[in-house]
């Protein structure tokens, strides 16, 4: 494990917020089914996002940053999987009884103390990712808590609420959207604060997923489960990486944001003692001429074409710290890059670069080698929000680390993607009342959880079995089958988990896929029958391979099929 020491003395902070779907066959607040589908969509509309105030007549940060995008948001809408409550023209059902159980009977695992009435409210999302302009949301339990590395892993609260579209493209003003992922119903655990090192991060993520897994009752495959990961170190501030769909990226994304914030406090204390100040970067642009242009890299003709302008931004003396490294790589200029990226939407690549020097002569200027002078281009209402939001990103260096949503890219990156949401985007929805959950609820869900997976792993370390075999069985969800067989094939224990575990799984990858072609209870019975008959574990996969292309015949059958292959380990590992 790598040593992070000095990240310990940066003061490093970390939580996880888990966004996991629901294995539900509805939708959250429609009686729409839930599919993931890439098929042709049926149709499409258009749309624009505007804010609204909150409760307290405020507006939300957040909602005002995308509201300057000027986005043109696509649907692309499929008939028999979305429906006019997705696209708020009609009331919302009740929410789903089963995705209520669901998130209830997770609520438990986390041993959280359950709410006894649902109170639905409205969180703003102005990306355009929810049609509506905001997603329906309830908290279901507070409190809770896990054993994590000899202490407790604390959760703050878990909500259940509706998915999100999948964004499928995103260019210049325009964003398209498939609504298949919309409203499904998820929830979302919320960590305290108090994982320390990266590595903490990425197992606690680790644990939460097996928690939530080991009851059947969430949904699997890419997209189903995603991290937002917040990070933070002393003086600096928290910054949530959006959406990290594998676990595998968690510890690589929190120690470079770590390093990403001390790069940016670094950054202010020198702004602060230099002759710079904030108020001498002027929000202003020089156009370029069409040769001009040409010798940054743009091409006149299509500039033309689209009615777009070339201009220059002018900053004395800040040369050295545009060039200041934040990420490995990266630069205070992509910190830049980021923010015109997603607020202007220029649509040329790279969005901001830096001058050439026969630029910086030709510009007739009295400029020194310290300025630095930026390069970009667009229509002239966004080479305006450019020079605003240029100026706006620099004002925050002299204060340290703004609080941002980032992107993670691959290698352990991240880009801006939005200013953090504050508490003003939640108010109370007008359309559900506050719905009762009934007193028996909980006795009747509690007797249904399984064994929690600490609770496993020390009975399966006491059986012989390695990290890798444990690890297995709760990533293909095969412990409660294992559990079963325990009590009933006569196989070693080790043995029967290598089995299940490694054979299934080699097997499935050459072809012979036994849980699609037999189902978890045929798989049982056709183990214990091989124990009964003195077939070994590694005997019984020849056993199944066979009866897996072969799914109507008997063991018996299968035996006289493969009867050389079995009997040649029979007994080895009985």
């Amino acid at each position: 494990m790598q040593d992070y020491t000095e990240l310990r003395e940066l003061g490093f902070r970390g939580g996880l917020e888990t966004h996991q779907q629901l294995a539900t066959a509805k939708k959250l607040f429609c009686h729409c089914p839930t599919r993931i589908r890439n098929d042709e969509h049926h149709q499409e509309i258009l749309r624009h996002m505007r804010p609204t105030l909150s409760e307290f007549g405020e507006y939300d940060g957040t909602a005002l940053m995308e509201f300057k995008t000027k986005k043109q948001v696509h649907y692309l809408l499929y008939n028999d999987s979305v429906c006019t409550y997705e696209m708020d023209d009609t009331p919302p059902f009740q929410t789903n009884p089963e995705a209520i159980k669901t998130a209830l009977q997770l609520a438990m695992m986390f041993n959280m103390s359950l709410v006894d009435e649902l109170h639905i409210t409205r969180k703003q999302y102005l990306d355009g990712s929810i049609p509506t302009g905001f997603q329906r949301t309830a908290i279901v339990g507070v409190n809770g808590s896990i054993p994590f590395l000899g202490r407790k892993l604390n959760f703050i609260q878990m909500s259940m609420e509706e998915d999100a579209c999948r964004e499928v493209s995103d260019i210049g003003h325009h964003v398209v959207y498939r609504t298949d992922r919309l409203s499904i119903p998820l929830v979302e655990p919320v960590t305290a604060p108090e994982l320390y090192t990266p590595a903490e991060m990425a197992i606690a993520a680790k644990l939460i997923g097996e928690t939530m897994r080991s009851t059947h009752l969430v949904r699997r495959g890419i997209g189903s489960v995603r991290q937002d990961v917040n990070v933070s170190i002393r003086g600096g501030t928290r910054i949530e990486i959006k959406g990290v769909a594998k676990i595998g990226y968690i510890e690589d994304l929190s120690k470079i944001e770590a390093y990403r914030q001390k790069a940016l406090l670094d950054l202010r204390h020198l702004l602060k003692t230099s002759d710079l100040t904030a108020d001498r970067i002027k929000a202003e642009y020089t156009e370029l001429t069409k040769v001009q242009a040409a010798g940054e890299g743009f091409d006149p003709g299509q500039l033309e074409t689209k009615d777009h302008k070339a201009a220059a931004m002018i900053l004395k003396n800040f040369k050295q710290f545009i060039n200041w490294p934040t990420q490995p790589g990266l630069t205070f200029m992509d910190e830049l890059r980021g923010r015109v990226r997603v607020i202007a939407c220029l649509e040329y690549d790279p969005t901001l670069t830096e001058a050439t020097e026969a630029l910086k002569a030709n510009l007739g200027m009295s400029l020194s080698p310290d300025d630095a002078v930026l390069v970009f281009a667009g229509p002239q209402e966004d080479l305006e929000t450019t020079v605003k939001e240029v100026k706006i990103r620099i004002e925050e260096a002299y204060q340290g680390v703004p609080p941002e949503t980032r992107q993670a890219l691959p290698g352990g990156n991240t880009d801006f993607e939005r200013i953090l949401p504050g508490a003003d985007r939640m108010y109370p929805d007008t359309d559900l009342p506050p719905q009762p959950i009934p007193a028996d609820t909980f006795e009747r869900l509690q007797k249904l959880l399984p064994k929690k997976p600490w609770e496993r792993r020390i009975s399966y370390r006491n059986l012989g079995l390695s990290d890798h075999l444990m690890d297995r069985l709760f990533n293909l969800e095969l412990c409660d089958l294992y559990d079963d067989l325990l009590n009933t094939a006569e196989l070693k224990p080790k043995s029967m988990a290598s089995l299940l575990a490694d054979r299934m799984r080699g097997s499935r990858r050459a072809g012979k896929d036994w849980m699609k072609a037999l189902g978890e209870e045929r798989i049982k019975d056709t183990i214990v029958w091989c124990s009964t008959n003195g077939i070994t574990a590694k005997g019984s996969r020849y056993i199944l391979d066979w009866l897996s292309g072969n799914p109507t015949s008997t063991p018996e059958e299968a035996l006289t099929a493969v009867k050389p292959l079995a009997e040649a380990v029979t007994g080895e590992d009985k």
